[in-house]
């Protein structure tokens, strides 16, 4: 069968990574796919931001674009990936003739915790149910995201099914403590590779909240404790801005030029996400295969996987990640402890194989 996947940015995002590893395993088991991606290098009108003005011509000429491009295609199986992607991909794979189309949503945009108004958030809501029409499957990557569809009528509940993210271990490689650490060391220009670093992965944007994760830092018992975040994007001068207003220039650092990012995880004695949105961030589920501790905001799906096997702290709350942080300083065997369970978690539940072979099964239904 041939799958056309979608996905809204062509950036580098959990999405993205989701989508590339779908369509490599499906290729491999004889099936012809395509990734089509938002921007210059694919729907040209395709993008995540809300432009009302002159009617939303972008995502009315985005529709177009899909359909034409669909009609050329001819996929059996259209696979729609992030909200936008999500909307338009679905109303033009049905005008297109499309005959299963697949949405996954990697954390819905309406998500109570994310930063939206009434108003914002009731027209995504509305624009999904409008949207679950179209689509014959809905994967969630959580039981909390299924069960906020679910609460929200978004479309019927036969349609919604979960399915986790998965970690191809066999192909996982992480670089040793000390070589990982002597690279992040001389591009951050830190100083030393030794002591207690606490980092973090991610895009530097509102969803991850990194200002908090600054806050924090500023208010960790121990003064030798560096920090990091390994990852670029439009906060990176507000960012850095904060640092200097906590003072913490010398302790907290940015890297924007580090990727792929994954195999320097062991250099952190702590991971720490401190994120208002996420579906299921594949950065957590790598610090997991590494065996670093992880500390998360109880946001998305990262409380099933974290609970007994980590610390799970309440969004947009510095202080508690702080504690958080200080708790795992002062029982070193606790933090060895929670990270070789959820390590043994992940390599049980989250691998690739499962996830494809559940995806699979949706595609077949």
């Amino acid at each position: 069968m041939k799958i056309l996947y979608l996905v809204t940015k062509d950036d580098v995002g959990g999405a993205q990574k989701y989508v590339r590893d779908l369509a490599e395993e499906f290729t491999k088991s004889g099936h012809e796919t395509k990734i089509i991606t938002g921007g210059n290098k694919g729907v040209r009108f395709l993008s995540n931001k809300l432009r009302p003005h002159f009617l939303f011509a972008n995502d009315w000429l985005a529709l177009a674009e899909l359909f034409f491009l669909l009609k050329k295609e001819r996929p059996d199986i259209v696979h729609l990936n992030s909200s936008k992607a999500g909307v338009i991909g679905a109303v033009a794979a049905k005008l297109a003739g499309v005959k299963k189309v697949i949405f996954t949503a990697h954390g819905w945009v309406f998500n109570p915790d994310n930063d939206l108004n009434f108003a914002k958030r009731k027209l995504y809501i509305l624009l999904h149910k409008i949207a679950a029409r179209f689509q014959d499957k809905i994967i969630n990557v959580s039981e909390y995201d299924k069960k906020l569809a679910i609460r929200h009528q978004v479309g019927e509940e036969k349609k919604l099914i979960t399915v986790y993210n998965g970690l191809d271990w066999k192909n996982l490689r992480f670089l040793d403590r000390r070589t990982a650490r002597k690279t992040i060391a001389t591009l951050s220009q830190s100083g030393s590779d030794q002591g207690i670093w606490i980092g973090s992965i991610g895009r530097l944007v509102s969803e991850k909240s990194y200002h908090d994760f600054i806050n924090a830092a500023a208010l960790v018992k121990n003064p030798e404790a560096k920090f990091f975040i390994i990852g670029d994007g439009y906060l990176k001068d507000r960012l850095t801005k904060v640092i200097k207003k906590r003072g913490l220039e010398n302790r907290f650092f940015i890297l924007p030029g580090l990727a792929p990012a994954a195999p320097y995880l062991k250099a952190f004695d702590i991971f720490l996400l401190s994120s208002i949105k996420e579906g299921l961030p594949y950065t957590l589920l790598e610090a997991m295969a590494a065996g670093v501790p992880v500390i998360t905001t109880r946001v998305g799906g990262m409380p099933e996987i974290v609970d007994g096997r980590g610390l799970v702290m309440q969004p947009q709350q510095p202080d508690e990640l702080a504690r958080a942080i200080d708790f795992y300083l002062k029982n070193k065997e606790k933090a060895q402890y929670f990270a070789k369970e959820g390590q043994l978690f992940l390599k049980e539940q989250l691998n690739l194989a499962k996830m494809v072979e559940q995806t699979k099964t949706a595609y077949l239904s």
